[in-house]
């Protein structure tokens, strides 16, 4: 099954250390180009997760996570089209989506 990764899961998993990669495993993990976009700003910025982000690069690319390029250039927009079953922590972004994966209680991934 495909599982694509938003901006806000790879952060909060990170942050809240998480193994996703375990807790994902057997499934094919993807993130769009806007997502690694968003990543790489985020780096760049001093702003909350700019660390988590670097880790989360590190880890799309030791772990060999494809990184499928899209014509949509926004991250939400692009993540909807796709059709796909999308692991976020993102509320609004929940709302447009039928099938989620997001943490709960900053321990483990669940299903929505």
């Amino acid at each position: 099954m495909k599982i694509l990764l938003d901006t806000s899961f790879l952060i909060s998993a990170i942050k809240y250390k998480i193994d996703f990669l375990n807790e994902l495993k057997g499934h094919e993990l993807v993130i769009l180009e806007p997502i690694k976009i968003e990543l790489e700003k985020l780096i760049k910025g001093k702003k909350k997760g700019n660390l988590e982000a670097k880790i989360a690069l590190e880890l799309i690319k030791i772990n060999k996570i494809k990184i499928k390029k899209t014509d949509i250039k926004e991250a939400d927009d692009a993540l909807v089209n796709e059709n796909e079953i999308v692991a976020t922590q993102d509320k609004e972004l929940k709302k447009r989506l039928k099938k989620v994966i997001t943490i709960r209680q900053k321990k483990f991934l669940i299903g929505i």
